[in-house]
């Protein structure tokens, strides 16, 4: 079995194809009615609760330690938690616990074995991020046959239900914990990407935390006092919060007059839509801004954009739609939404099928073209302005694969290893992101100006791959590329041993 699978930052899902080539979702194992696992870890001695039985035993002990939005700790190359046996925990292994409860869901499901998998990213994850996502699969045992975007996994789908042939998309991806816009185009062959966007950390989150603040402010003033935060109320202005932006977000609510509960704290609240937009007001600006820069990155005006395909639960606030009407001409008869929630589980298993080669038997367009997200470049030292500076080898927004050749060269004649940092950014005002250090050596025969050709390419899954030559022989040489290469290996082998010795509660 082929499945497709879309570890989002608050929820994750799990689809596969049926024999007609229509995308399904596979249900809880438990919870046949419930499509979704909340991305929840809650770690207790040997033991892991994954989803909503994580909520369920908060309500009883409050004070337990939840693990929720790892996904955006990806390639930090840092623990995020240290349980009783002072075992460093990598944001990839909760990603793996994620993903093993997932495959346990669909082969419960269906009867059958997971074979592969194609597992979504946001557009704008980076090389060290989507290699996390590559080693949270290996640690959950999952063969990864492919890493798709998101908002790609969702147009294609969205194409593939709706005939959307010949026209350019603007797909704009707010979701739980992360923001995506992708421009593409497609036909009866293939889907094309031309731009890409996004915000690592921005989305539902943020959003729930705006409508946090408004109700502490009206406890203190209601109260006269500011509301006692402990683990108990946290949970439940969390919980609180996030219902309240989904009852808003629905059409013609102006307001939202509610009796909560926090703690042992009963109260009135009234919450104005108007005054949750105002609060959440920069963070949608910072989207537009983002998404008129993707256009213009792929060489297009607003008019050029013949359909917006809303995607994530946060794309429904209707003060998104209300924004981006205004900026798109005809904005309004151009906007769609498309299972917000599920269209990106259902594309990752489509391209599925476009991987494996079954895609054209299945009707589903065949080829597939994405660009780069990011300014791929090596850090340099320029003797003339006594300063460090980035050679760029491969610009934002080319074709994959991309692939670029650099020849650099010794400084000493008792120089035998080259050592180059690759790095990635999204402008010249963007921090630039260290991918790995690139260290090229032995060098046979050392002398000055000795000569090595880098060629670094940049693969259709937005992966970097490096080798590097003697130009005079052609023999490869020996290199190694990434961010502490060894250090980061022995970390893994932790990680795979945590995992595995971890029961999950909810599988059995």
């Amino acid at each position: 079995m082929r499945v497709g699978i879309d570890l989002g930052t608050t929820f994750s899902l799990i689809s596969t194809l049926e024999k007609d080539g229509r995308a399904v979702l596979l249900p809880d194992n438990s919870f046949k009615d419930i499509y979704s696992t909340p991305s929840a870890v809650l770690l207790t001695e040997r033991n892991a609760s994954v989803g909503y039985m994580v909520d369920t035993i908060l309500e009883q002990n409050p004070d337990l330690p939840v693990i929720r939005f790892f996904k955006r700790n990806f390639g930090d190359n840092k623990p995020i938690y240290y349980d009783k046996q002072s075992n460093a925990w990598l944001p990839e292994a909760f990603g793996a616990l994620v993903l093993k409860k997932l495959k346990f869901d669909a082969e419960g499901h269906t009867g059958n074995l997971l074979e592969s998998a194609v597992i979504t990213v946001p557009a704008h994850f980076n090389d060290l991020q989507r290699k996390a996502v590559l080693n949270a699969a290996a640690l959950a045992e999952i063969p990864v046959l492919g890493l798709v975007e998101e908002p790609v996994a969702a147009a294609l789908h969205y194409g593939v239900m709706h005939g959307g042939h010949n026209r350019i998309f603007l797909v704009y991806d707010l979701g739980g914990g992360t923001f995506d816009v992708t421009i593409l185009s497609m036909d009866t062959k293939g889907v094309y990407v031309l731009a890409k966007d996004g915000i690592t950390e921005m989305g539902g989150k943020e959003f729930d935390e705006a409508i946090a603040g408004i109700i502490l402010t009206q406890f203190e003033k209601n109260a006269g006092h500011p509301l006692p935060i402990n683990a108990l109320t946290s949970l439940q202005l969390r919980r609180i919060s996030e219902e309240i932006k989904i009852e808003l977000s629905i059409p013609n609510k102006p307001f939202l007059k509610k009796h909560i509960l926090i703690g042992q704290h009963p109260f009135e609240i009234m919450i104005y839509r108007k005054d949750f937009e105002q609060s959440i007001r920069s963070m949608i600006e910072k989207t537009i801004e983002i998404t008129v820069r993707c256009i213009d990155g792929a060489g297009l005006k607003l008019e050029d954009i013949d359909a917006l395909l809303l995607v994530g639960g946060s794309s429904m606030i209707p003060y998104v739609r209300e924004r981006l009407c205004k900026v798109f001409p005809d904005g309004n008869k151009k906007i769609a939404f498309h299972e917000p929630m599920r269209a990106v589980a259902y594309g990752a298993s489509l391209h599925a099928a476009q991987l494996s080669g079954d895609a054209e038997a299945l009707q589903i367009p065949p080829e597939f073209r994405g660009v780069t997200g990011y300014n791929l470049g090596i850090k340099i030292f320029n003797p003339q302005t006594n300063r460090t500076e980035i050679d760029c080898l491969i610009k934002k927004n080319l074709p994959l694969p991309a692939k670029a050749k650099r020849t650099y060269y010794t400084s000493s004649s008792t120089q035998t290893k080259i050592v180059l940092q690759l790095v990635q950014y999204l402008d010249q005002n963007s921090e630039p992101v260290d991918i790995g250090e690139l260290v090229i050596g032995p060098i046979p025969n050392p002398r000055l100006n000795y000569a090595v050709d880098i060629t670094i390419s940049n693969g259709e899954d937005g992966l970097i791959k490096v080798d590097a030559f003697d130009p005079n022989t052609g023999v490869e040489l020996n290199k190694t590329f990434g961010r502490d290469s060894e250090d980061n290996t022995a970390k893994l082998g932790a990680q795979r041993i945590l995992v595995r010795n971890t029961f999950i509660n909810n599988l059995f």
